[in-house]
């Protein structure tokens, strides 16, 4: 029973440090559900025209298959078709990548490094690229562990051991409630204070009619859905020119995982990219890895590769 009410405890707790997001929750895509797999699929078509007038759109599809192999290992493999149906026989081209920070690390291009370790977060609520990405802009993250609130921890520390020393004594010594009026105001207070301190960072805005939350980090700027803590927009002003990623409709996918039905990526040159996804599939797999699926369809894959048309695009 004790524990029990530590445990309420801990989850009030919890409750009131959600008011105020952090920058390390915030990328890890906390309101989502734990992905039910290892292995997630994903399509989507796109449409990108240019800024300049009388440029007609191109159309495109793409499946993207990452793989979590191992904690903080991601390998993905990436197949563009000419239709949609995504036939062997449409396959226009196809790439692997053993690792995918790796590859977001070494890319120069800020719309792919942007592009990519935002597709990691929406589908595999992992930060690890949307990290490498704001390293690469010299942007440091608030970790969770340097805004901690001590005093609160300690106090709950104290309490968890009181809980599970006190021997049917009521409340007589509990450090919730202590005897002295003026320490028990202030005990209350700690106890009711966020587990986490607000980063300087992060503010509550607002973004075309909408709250969000906002993390500035002078070059790059996210914003987030103010109650689900879902990317809204990400914006770098890099040294080509201003890139934007704009998440758009989130919707159940796979019966568990939220993930935006649309994207709009605009890159340095004004050229502006839309993404409409159509699947994404999330499963167990031990019995084969990616690296072999990706050797079994190169054997069926004939044509040359082409080179990408988008610049958001490996």
């Amino acid at each position: 029973m004790k524990l029990v009410l530590f445990f309420l405890v801990i989850v009030y707790s919890l409750n009131l440090w959600s008011a105020v997001p952090t920058e390390e929750g915030l990328l890890k895509n906390l309101n989502n559900a734990n992905i039910p797999g290892n292995l997630i699929t994903i399509k989507s078509a796109i449409q990108t025209g240019s800024s300049l007038e009388g440029e007609a759109p191109k159309n495109d599809y793409y499946k993207f298959v990452i793989s979590i192999e191992a904690p903080g290992v991601y390998r993905m493999m990436q197949a563009q078709y000419g239709n949609a149906q995504m036939q062997s026989s449409q396959l226009k081209d196809l790439k692997y990548f053993p690792d995918l920070i790796a590859a977001i690390k070494k890319e120069k291009s800020a719309e792919r490094g942007m592009f990519y370790s935002v597709l990691l977060m929406l589908s595999a609520n992992k930060s690890e690229g949307m990290e490498t990405f704001l390293e690469k802009a010299g942007i440091n993250l608030v970790r969770n562990k340097d805004v901690l609130n001590e005093d609160k921890m300690k106090l709950l520390r104290s309490y968890r051991s009181y809980l599970a020393n006190n021997k049917g004594k009521g409340d007589t010594g509990s450090p919730l409630n202590p005897a002295d009026p003026q320490a028990k105001v202030k005990t209350q207070e700690l106890f009711r204070a966020n587990t986490f301190e607000r980063s300087k960072n992060i503010e509550l805005s607002k973004l075309e009619n909408e709250f969000v939350w906002k993390v500035d980090w002078k070059s790059i700027q996210a914003y987030f859905t103010n109650e689900d803590r879902l990317l809204r927009t990400l914006e770098f002003n890099s040294p080509e020119g201003l890139v934007s990623l704009s998440a758009q409709d989130y919707e159940i996918f796979n019966g568990t995982n939220i993930f935006p039905k649309n994207l709009t990526l605009k890159d340095s040159k004004g050229v502006v990219s839309k993404m409409q996804f159509s699947v994404l599939d999330i499963k167990s797999s031990k019995d084969k890895k990616l690296s072999d699926r990706f050797e079994e369809a190169k054997k069926t894959f004939t044509a040359p590769p082409v080179a990408t048309e988008y610049s958001f695009i490996f």
